[in-house]
């Protein structure tokens, strides 16, 4: 008789501890990090609680847990050589080998639960919910990550040629039996998804007494970020404090504020009421996508005869690649502008943007020469890894570089500017991005995730100003409001002059 796939797992996954997370890393492009990133960011805990991390692995989710929170976290798993490898890396979380089918604690021993990529590896999903559900106290929160089909045809292909290639080549060069991981993983996701599709993975939590039940897709549907809480029929939460097992119990009432990226919290100060044609305006981000196509003429009026054909072109292919392209990935990863355009139209519009901006690029490569296929390469990478929120792109300087500097670099290129003239002018680009992240980031975070600001600041004459949301927001934003007209009328300016030579 064939072993079943969660034998077939235990088998493949035996004695990789010690590699787990460098492979988990390289085989997903670093997504899974961002991934696990989001589950700690979604579980929303207090200093003191107590969370129980099941399928714990080597513990990368309990370490960001109690770090993040300052709370008591147990990890919990099947497997030996996992939880050896996470003692050596943190000795402080207690660890406990066990089945999440069975687990060994009480009802309602802890304040929250969280588990990574564990329903594929059960014999029953729905009664393990209910198991896993049945140790949370009443308000708690239940968070999860688990791997998943993008349900775009286009990303779905590509996706499928990369697990089914890609995962077993780049496993073989960690090592023979991460190849066997490689190759087992695209069969098991899928067979997950054929048999146990979302609605079905949803109404599992359901059944298990979980409320609010809320998905964000991650990486364009190849993972999932899955949160509910625990049914309180008094819609009351408790804090716990203590180890697992009977304890003290305060009651604190829930704080209920506006939601986080909604459009009465502002998302942006360029950003229409959602809705219509008005959540395309806010999808383009119209100060924003004119500041980077400014980079575009900054870097065409270096040049000592800038060809009209080539501006118009590379004008056309950034608004595509960042205007439309990155914006629609970005938007249909958590929907920061809260927007109401469909999902599907989101991908539809980021792959016609990405496709049209390589084909413009080819076409004028046909024109300068193969040497500007790197370029174009490079652009599509660009777009890409900032629809996958890969942290270097989406850091400070990574977005400087990308949507500041390259701007100006292709550009420049394609119009034979001076190579020094080129590089100083790109220096300057992207730190005006730098600074344009640099004041955006508290805004936008402010807008999209604040709930109350209390403070004032007290002068020295005596005086006292009072601290809210808009007075935080009103000065960075007044800067940005002024700056991308500064730096769109400051580009104009050069290239008009350089044509009028």
């Amino acid at each position: 008789m064939p072993s079943s796939p969660p034998d077939d797992a235990r088998r493949i996954f035996s004695g990789i501890g010690a590699t787990y997370e460098m492979a988990g890393a390289l085989l997903s492009f670093g997504q899974d990090a961002r991934w696990r990133a989001r589950l700690v960011d979604s579980l929303r805990a207090e200093s003191g609680e107590v969370v129980l991390d099941v399928a714990t692995g080597t513990g990368l989710v309990a370490r960001a847990v109690s770090e993040r929170y300052g709370c008591d976290v147990v990890g919990l798993d099947r497997s030996a050589d996992m939880l050896s490898a996470a003692a050596v890396r943190d000795g402080h979380i207690p660890l406990v080998r066990a089945r999440a089918e069975s687990l060994p604690f009480p009802d309602e021993s802890f304040d929250h639960v969280t588990f990574s990529y564990l329903l594929r590896y059960v014999d029953d999903p729905a009664a393990t919910m209910r198991e896993l559900a049945r140790v949370v106290r009443p308000g708690g929160r239940i968070v999860a990550l688990d791997f998943g089909v993008p349900p775009h045809p286009v990303l779905r292909a590509l996706w499928r040629v990369y697990t089914t290639i890609g995962l077993p080549l780049i496993g073989r060069v960690i090592s023979p039996q991460w190849a066997s991981v490689g190759a087992f993983l695209r069969g098991s996701i899928e067979r997950f998804n054929a048999a146990h599709p979302r609605h079905a993975v949803e109404r599992y939590w359901r059944d298990a007494g979980l409320v609010d039940v809320g998905v964000t897709p991650m990486s364009f549907g190849a993972g999932a970020v899955m949160t509910a809480k625990k049914a309180d029929p008094t819609e009351t939460l408790y804090s716990r404090r203590g180890p697992p097992g009977p304890g003290r119990r305060g009651r604190l009432p829930i704080a209920r504020g506006p939601s986080v990226g909604s459009a009465s919290a502002g998302a942006a100060f360029y950003a229409l009421r959602p809705g219509g044609l008005r959540d395309y305006w806010t999808l383009l981000h119209p100060p924003y996508t004119a500041w980077h196509l400014s980079y575009v003429l900054l870097g065409a009026a270096l040049a000592p005869m800038p060809d009209p054909r080539m501006v118009a072109g590379a004008l056309v292919a950034f608004f595509l690649a960042v205007g439309v392209a990155s914006h629609s990935f970005d938007e249909f990863q958590g929907r920061p502008l809260g927007t109401r355009i469909p999902s599907s139209v989101l991908l539809f519009l980021g792959s016609l943007g990405l496709l049209g901006a390589a084909a413009i690029g080819i076409v004028g490569a046909a024109q300068l020469g193969p040497w500007f296929l790197v370029v174009v390469g490079v652009g599509v990478v660009l777009v890409i890894s900032y629809g996958l929120e890969v942290p270097f792109v989406h850091s400070d300087i990574g977005f400087a570089l990308a949507w500041g500097g390259f701007p100006v670099v292709a550009s420049a290129a394609a119009n034979g500017a001076p190579v020094v003239a080129t590089i100083v002018a790109t220096i300057g680009a992207s730190l005006l991005s730098l600074a344009q992240r640099r004041l955006s980031t508290p805004v936008r975070r402010l807008r999209r995730k604040a709930v109350d600001v209390v403070g004032e600041v007290r002068f020295r004459d005596g005086t006292a100003e009072r601290l809210d949301r808009q007075a935080l927001i009103a000065a960075p934003e007044a800067g940005l409001r002024l700056l991308w007209l500064a730096v769109l009328a400051l580009s104009i300016g050069a290239l008009v002059a350089r044509w009028s030579i």
